[in-house]
């Protein structure tokens, strides 16, 4: 399911800058679903992490705002899986 990949992401972004793991009742799938339900002719969801713009057709893009630790997952998975990453 990909709201469970996106709630393990943000949690590796929060482990990475030392910040709390969010309660699984308050992760970005929690918090993105509820901004969409409450929210209306808003296609735009913004956190401390991610802006993601979603639309109608439930296709999402998702830009990150903490790009060193972008840089840093990506390191982590290059030393675990070298084939992986583009160079």
């Amino acid at each position: 399911m990909q709201a469970d990949r996106l709630a393990d992401l943000e949690r590796m972004l929060h482990l990475l800058s030392g910040k709390p793991i969010p309660d699984n009742r308050g992760n970005i799938t929690i918090n993105l679903d509820d901004h969409i339900r409450s929210v209306q002719g808003k296609e735009r969801y913004e956190d401390e992490m991610f802006i993601i713009k979603y639309f109608k057709k439930g296709s999402a893009h998702i830009t990150f705002k903490r790009l060193e630790l972008i840089d840093r997952i990506n390191d982590i998975i290059a030393r675990h899986f070298p084939s992986v990453l583009s160079a």
